[in-house]
């Protein structure tokens, strides 16, 4: 297969929900024995339309979305504040160089949405940062190795799958680990914002494994355009070269979704443009879209 075409799945964790992972090889053995917290939920979910079929896309029928989801105050912030960051100059060569390329980017986050997130009424917290290689930490989420996730106010990266992304194309491979991390920053926004509770609690009402799947693509797809949200706000400075950009477009489409919880690679391409080209989160109220443009 071509080895750009990186596999999004999700580690959840109920109301500690987790974030994207990427790999490399969509096939492999340890890829499909894998059983996420989502596919375990999906076994004791009630359904009416028996197990997900071959795309599990289907637009679905399911309660309004609260508030605190659909007209969230984080909406309302206007354009977030460039951070005026360049992008880190660590190339992915090393856990070290990982680490610190991470390290880097996450406090541009935080500088970026800290007043978004305080204009908006909620309280600021920066999220802590793990980095490891090749094997999950001790968390209060059970995730399988090689994934990226987000937890209990902490995101945790592994650096073993974006160093075997470098090896093959370094340029990709600084382009994705942009889009990571901003994509678990995003999962904590989600929770700044009460809108992983919100989605909790929305989600207990729901009916059906293909309602629960809509609803975390819903918020998959949110966090992806938040992580644009930033490169867009601080695009100047990074800076975005036509370059850089060719290739973060490509990788943020050529994504796979095997368990149908991230959605397709054309949806994530057009929220994470959506997040980018505007540059506000205005940009990235996946809850009211229809369902054609979550599957």
């Amino acid at each position: 297969m071509n080895p750009r075409a990186l596999l999004a799945t999700c580690a959840a964790a109920v109301i500690l929900l987790s974030g994207c992972t990427s790999k490399k090889d969509a096939t492999s053995d340890a890829d499909a024995a894998a059983a996420s917290e989502v596919a375990k939920a999906r076994e004791a979910v009630p359904t009416t339309s028996g197990t997900p079929g071959p795309d599990s896309t289907a637009p679905v029928s399911a309660p309004p979305m609260p508030a605190a989801l659909a007209s969230n105050p984080i909406y309302r912030v206007g354009a977030l504040p460039a951070a005026r960051c360049a992008e880190p100059a660590y190339e992915p060569t090393s856990l070290a160089n990982v680490r610190a390329y991470f390290t880097q980017y996450l406090a541009c986050l935080d500088k970026a949405w800290e007043p978004a997130i305080r204009k908006a009424g909620f309280t600021f917290t920066k999220p802590k940062l793990v980095v490891v290689l090749g094997q999950s930490p001790s968390s209060p989420c059970t995730v399988d190795d090689g994934r990226d996730y987000y937890c209990d106010g902490t995101i945790y990266m592994d650096a073993a799958t974006h160093l075997d992304i470098a090896r093959d194309d370094p340029d990709w491979a600084r382009a994705w680990m942009a889009l990571e991390i901003g994509h678990e920053y995003g999962h904590h926004v989600q929770a700044l914002t009460g809108m992983l509770t919100a989605l909790y609690k929305h989600d207990k009402t729901l009916n059906g494994v293909d309602a629960h799947l809509e609803g975390t693509r819903r918020m998959e797809l949110q966090a992806s355009c938040f992580s644009g949200v930033y490169i867009g706000a601080d695009r100047n400075y990074f800076p975005v070269t036509p370059d850089w950009l060719a290739v973060w477009n490509k990788a943020i489409l050529d994504t796979i979704d095997t368990e149908h919880d991230h959605g397709k690679g054309p949806n994530h391409a057009h929220w994470t443009s959506a997040g980018f080209d505007a540059a506000t989160p205005a940009a990235c109220n996946t809850y009211t879209a229809k369902s054609s443009l979550v599957g």
